[in-house]
């Protein structure tokens, strides 16, 4: 269980927050509320290292120190997010995020009300430039690299105490550092591959390198011994070839927020948080038998292939995958790849230097020739290129959607049995299958027109798009998740498909622009 709110916890916060003005680029996170605490209003804070985006979940269950025991909140209210650091003069500068409803006049309020509640003094306060997406990746990625330079927080303290006496500890201190890095590595690439392929992101680099680190030390404490580090280098193997495919990174980068501060729970033969979730399977072999299945050279060429042709669709580069081959790949491949067995260590680091070559390559104007496209293998016009990636980002849109509802049918679960009070999760299951059943067969069907659609025919697929949005506009459900009662997050799902279909009416109707000047 995360530590109450008592004297305690706010001078550790602020040893936090003091210690970030030893070194420039060291940062803190925060989350601000109010509760009802024993029937009055009181401000919460939560001060981190990293994990901003899961602050908010883990403030609202934090219990509060008061002089008749430990009391509940109820009624939480969220205000406002952030990151900080303290500057050369002592004054704590903020990054204000998105969401809540205070500005900055009412955080420095609450905030130095929640010190002085518990005899503490909040040094003054003021706000820099809002944060944006890319800072919050930024910020993540720093707080790994300088954990260090912070003293530990509660969640950190916490697990500490969980794990005294516990397998973990079997560990060699030389395999916990390959297994930081290997945790690091793996989140890095797995956010990178998910940007530049334009696919859904559900994790920040924090939580996910800890998220993975847990689940190899897992992994690795039901090895025995003398099999560990080989174990741990092939599972790593395994892990990086899996970023190749969609729904394994999407599984990949679920980041569950636990009640007691956003524990990761470890489920080894999934990548999981203790439930029912699926195990994930790579070419039919289950992670959770990684150690006895090395990985060989064919996976790594299928992979790469998989990966630079993923690269062709996002670029909607005007090509045709059908003559695509993996000669020059296996090429590649073959050349490096060791052949003896118990080379583990050795094939983890000639597949990172693969993945690194490909991704260069993926960027340049290599790209077609190391899939073997000539420039016979060019499309005629642009046309069916382009609706090809129309579709492929409407998959992902569809996809990312899908992943929000995931999380939202979780948080009303945790609160509620619906199936129990006569509720059914189906009439937004089957909203989903329809619109994408819907706008997937139209664009579909444009492609198969082929040089014969024309701009008649990209206004009638606009037409079908608009009425999809119409469908939604008018759906209850989706207004109910557009407008959550206060107990939840903000949910996205509604949005998150209408943004998705109005970018692809956008793209159509450039499309038929072009179409109709074509013709002029």
């Amino acid at each position: 269980m995360s530590d109450s709110h008592s004297p305690t916890l706010a001078g550790r916060f602020l040893n936090i927050i003091k210690r970030t003005q030893a070194k420039e680029g060291l940062e803190f996170c925060f989350a601000l509320g109010i509760s009802g605490i024993a029937g009055k209003e009181k401000p919460v804070v939560l001060v981190r290292k990293n994990g901003l985006t899961t602050l908010r979940k883990a403030l609202e269950k934090i219990p509060y120190e008061t002089t008749k025991g430990l009391c509940q909140p109820t009624d939480f209210r969220f205000l406002k997010s952030g990151t900080g650091r303290m500057n050369k003069e002592g004054v704590i500068v903020v990054r204000l995020g998105k969401g809540g409803s205070a500005q900055i006049a009412e955080v420095r309020r609450y905030m130095k009300r929640y010190f002085k509640d518990f005899k503490k003094t909040l040094p003054d306060l003021d706000v820099a430039d809002p944060l944006k997406e890319e800072d919050l990746n930024r910020f993540e990625i720093a707080a790994q690299e300088n954990s260090d330079e912070l003293p530990a927080d509660n969640q950190e303290i916490a697990k500490e105490n969980r794990t005294e006496g516990t397998e973990e500890n079997a560990l060699p201190d030389g395999l916990k550092e390959v297994i930081a890095t290997s945790a690091a590595s793996i989140a890095a690439h797995s956010i990178r591959i998910s940007r530049q392929t334009g696919l859904l992101q559900t994790a920040e680099l924090g939580p996910l390198t800890i998220k993975i680190s847990d689940w190899l030390k897992a992994m690795l404490t039901a090895t025995p011994l003398e099999e560990q580090e080989n174990a741990l280098h092939n599972f790593t193997c395994r892990l990086l070839l899996m970023l190749a495919y969609d729904d394994n990174r999407r599984n990949l980068q679920y980041v569950d927020e636990a009640p007691d501060g956003d524990e990761v729970k470890v489920d080894s033969p999934g990548v999981g948080d203790g439930t029912a979730r699926q195990s994930i399977v790579i070419g039919g072999i289950d992670l959770n038998d990684v150690r006895k299945e090395p990985v060989e050279k064919e996976e790594v060429v299928e992979t790469l292939f998989r990966t630079t042709k993923a690269a062709v669709r996002e670029r909607k580069l005007p090509y045709s995958l059908e003559s695509a081959n993996s000669d020059r790949i296996a090429t590649m491949v073959s050349s490096q790849w060791p052949n003896e067995e118990g080379r583990s260590a050795s094939r983890l680091e000639i597949l990172e230097r693969l993945i690194a070559v490909v991704q260069r390559l993926c960027n340049s104007d290599q790209l077609i020739s190391l899939i073997g496209l000539k420039r016979s293998d060019k499309l005629e016009g642009n046309l069916i290129a382009t609706i090809r990636s129309i579709r492929y980002d409407w998959q992902a849109c569809v996809d990312l959607a899908l992943v929000h509802w995931e999380e939202t049918k979780t948080e009303i679960t945790e609160k509620y049995d619906v199936e129990a009070m006569g509720g059914s999760w189906k009439p937004i299951d089957e909203l989903f299958q329809s619109a994408n059943d819907v706008v997937s067969n139209e664009l579909s069907n444009i492609v198969e027109l082929g040089a014969e659609a024309n701009a008649d025919v990209i206004e009638r697929s606009r037409a079908v798009v608009e009425a999809t949005l119409q469908s939604l506009d008018g759906n209850k459900f989706v207004r109910l998740l557009d407008n959550p009662p206060p107990v939840f997050s903000p949910i996205t799902v509604g949005e998150t498909l209408r943004r998705g279909l109005r970018t692809i009416d956008s793209e159509l109707n450039s499309v038929k622009a072009s179409l109709a000047a074509a013709a002029a």
